[in-house]
């Protein structure tokens, strides 16, 4: 839809350039009939939802709003600005970058049908933002308690109670990177927990309104990490990720004992349909890491699903210019969904030593799958959200919508198989 509106309001400058240069007159009154036109078509589509409303439009809609006023304001003062062709051609070059400016959003975040949820469950949404009153956030500046924003998602037939599915994002990810998967679950009977990790989120905002996007310290971080591929950073390496993981399973064990806490104190809530006898954690990459830690570190956890993620958490030293893997057998059900190409670079360890590897060979109950075709953010909601992002970031060469679909099959599958005891586990070895 971006590209056609520019295209289309594109034909309309150049038509009005053509006239104007061929007739040698400005056409002003014609211009203000033409914007307020516009005007109009786009609330029409706003009402009619052939336009979605949203940030994508609000810039466009600004500049045809600003356009129609200066129009009018010429008209009423009855000025009619003398034709000059260098004015002519300032104005089709000016007015062109400026739609393509404002059109950006929608260029990048073009409109996309919603995946159907898969479960006759209706589903409600909820925000909160707690403050843990034990830890200082690293990230700020002024020795400020560390405050994590959680949005739910979950069905709003209050009559029953049901199992608490807990997400973790990866890294520059966001609180809402996975809405399809999140609707899936609480469309078949799930309380939602998606965290926000402050500072690691590529934004978060509080429910008091304040946005708080991703650390440069961070983000430098994770380049330098990415960039080091020598044996001697290898154990820098490992402190920063680490580090990452010490903050991620602090924020995630923080929020379980939160919505514990709130299901015995306020059952008539949100909290009171959560059944804290049943819990999964899943995350995408550095999520599904410290979800696989938070499945080691606690005795409440049900299942674990790791989406393209490395199990950081099973790494518990580094000795001579080496990792050392956890020999405990992993406790939980764990399944570890891999992008092909994630795969394939992880076969070219020597034997299971392999992170994920080593985990499903010494864990009780262990499952893993491959997406052929996927890349990363494949299991991400973003290749819909913004394709052209998603392509810049990586993705693979799969149907974008029949990859998630297919995954959030799996992981609902996965998870009424260990929460709810119901279905059979059909895990196929390669999708």
């Amino acid at each position: 839809m971006g590209y056609i509106l520019l295209l289309v309001l594109f034909a309309v400058e150049v038509s009005f350039f053509s006239w104007s240069l061929w007739t040698k007159e400005t056409h002003t009154k014609e211009k203000s009939i033409t914007y307020l036109g516009m005007t109009l078509l786009m609330i029409v589509g706003f009402s009619t939802g052939l336009l979605s409303i949203g940030f994508r439009y609000y810039l466009l809609l600004l500049f045809i709003v600003i356009k129609l006023g200066l129009s009018m304001v010429r008209l009423i003062k009855k000025r009619r600005p003398h034709y000059k062709s260098g004015k002519n051609i300032r104005n089709l070059l000016l007015n062109t970058l400026s739609l393509v400016f404002v059109l950006i959003p929608a260029i990048l975040f073009p409109q996309y049908k919603a995946l159907p949820v898969s479960g006759p469950y209706v589903v409600k949404h909820d925000k909160f933002t707690w403050v843990d009153d034990t830890r200082i956030d690293a990230y700020e500046e002024d020795d400020a308690f560390r405050a994590l924003t959680v949005e739910f998602w979950y069905p709003s037939d209050t009559s029953k109670t049901y199992p608490l599915v807990v997400f973790s994002h990866g890294a520059f990810g966001y609180s809402g990177s996975n809405f399809s998967t999140f609707m899936a679950l609480a469309s078949n009977g799930y309380v939602v927990a998606s965290i926000g990790h402050t500072h690691q989120a590529f934004f978060t905002k509080d429910t008091c309104g304040k946005l708080t996007i991703v650390d440069q310290g961070f983000i430098q971080e994770a380049i330098e990490i990415n960039a080091m591929v020598d044996t001697q950073s290898e154990a820098l390496v490992y402190e920063t990720t680490q580090a990452w993981m010490t903050l991620r399973t602090e924020d995630t064990n923080f929020v379980l004992d939160t919505i514990i806490s709130l299901k015995e104190s306020e059952s008539t809530s949100l909290f009171g349909l959560i059944d804290i006898t049943k819990i999964g954690v899943f995350g995408h990459s550095l999520g599904g890491a410290s979800a696989a830690q938070i499945g080691r570190i606690r005795n409440d956890i049900d299942a674990v699903i790791v989406l393209d993620g490395t199990m950081l958490g099973e790494e518990v030293d580094f000795v001579d210019g080496s990792v050392v893997l956890n020999d405990i057998p992993y406790p939980v059900p764990l399944l570890n969904v891999y992008a092909e190409d994630h795969y394939q670079n992880a076969m070219t360890y020597v034997g299971d030593y392999y992170n994920n590897f080593y985990a499903s060979s010494h864990a009780v109950d262990a499952h893993e799958t491959v997406f052929l075709g996927a890349g990363h953010l494949n299991f991400t909601d973003l290749p819909l959200f913004s394709p052209i992002l998603a392509g810049i970031l990586g993705v693979g060469s799969v149907d974008e919508g029949k990859c998630i679909e297919q995954m959030n099959d799996v992981v609902v599958s996965f998870f009424d198989y260990y929460l709810k005891a119901e279905g059979t586990l059909e895990i196929k070895e390669a999708y």
